[in-house]
């Protein structure tokens, strides 16, 4: 049994696909690569049901896997991405779908006025786009300093994740009145089910705005002990202070033709 446990079973859980088996009434179509734990799928077909949006906001939609179920159950959908992949390869798919290609601060920012011109409101957004520190704190700046006229549901996918964890905690939430709650762990994280070693990834934080509340923030991370534990195991102790390296990665990389992983959310057409 040890044995099984220290060997065989580490294999079983590093290339296992933790969204399978997957019991739903919602069709979910395989071809689309849909990188969510199940617990994940599961709490954002719930909760879309649940909202049934009149326009919802996708920040970071790679191969559409998540998209498939905004689609379903909104209205009036839009695709924002650095990439202009998701828009050659889903906008047939996805008639409905808006792919806005750019940086995400700058067109959701000038999308969410552009929707008051246009006199609607954003319901629900997805943020799952740049994994850095600023790029998430940035993305749910831009989000909250708009003044909204209705109730909005912001998941933040990833929130297990310390750099993109520390976007999220950082903000100071008292500065905004109609902020209602956030949940650091809407759904838990783990390390990573990949070759990856002891990578964390994966949770939901849930942020709640709310127009006719000024009553203060309910701020909660009810896996914040798992967290840090897991984090001191983690290869984020080593591998996260090493950040401002990356370009020069980078730079050698595409010197020697190495493909690096960061590629495959920009071009995946193959």
């Amino acid at each position: 049994m040890k044995s099984f446990v220290g060997s065989r079973a580490k294999k079983i859980l590093m290339h296992s696909n933790i969204g399978q088996p997957f019991f739903t009434d919602f069709k979910v179509d395989s071809a689309l690569d849909w990188q969510m734990s199940r617990a994940e799928k599961y709490a954002i077909i719930n909760l879309l049901t649940h909202l049934k949006p009149n326009v919802s906001i996708e920040i970071g939609t790679f191969k559409g896997g998540s998209l498939q179920v905004i689609d379903a159950f909104s209205q009036e959908v839009y695709s924002i991405d650095i990439s202009s992949a998701p828009k050659k390869f889903l906008s047939e798919k996805f008639n409905k779908v808006h792919f806005l290609v750019g940086e995400s601060h700058v067109l959701v920012s000038q999308l969410l006025k552009d929707l008051d011109t246009q006199g609607k409101s954003v319901d629900f957004v997805l943020i799952d786009g740049d994994h850095t520190t600023a790029a998430v704190k940035r993305d749910i700046l831009t989000v909250l300093n708009h003044p909204h006229k209705k109730k909005v549901h912001i998941i933040l996918h990833d929130s297990f994740n310390p750099q993109c964890r520390k976007g999220i905690s950082t903000i100071d939430y008292k500065k905004f009145p109609h902020v209602k709650l956030v949940e650091l762990d809407y759904i838990g994280g783990s390390y990573w089910h990949n070759d990856t070693y002891r990578e964390m990834w994966g949770g939901f934080a849930l942020i709640v705005i709310d127009p006719t509340h000024n009553n203060g923030v309910e701020i909660t991370a009810s896996l914040q002990h798992m967290q840090k534990s897991l984090f001191w195991r983690s290869v984020h102790l080593f591998k996260d202070p090493l950040q401002f390296l990356v370009p020069f990665k980078q730079r050698l990389f595409r010197k020697l033709g190495i493909r690096q992983r960061i590629e495959m959310y920009k071009q995946f057409d193959d």
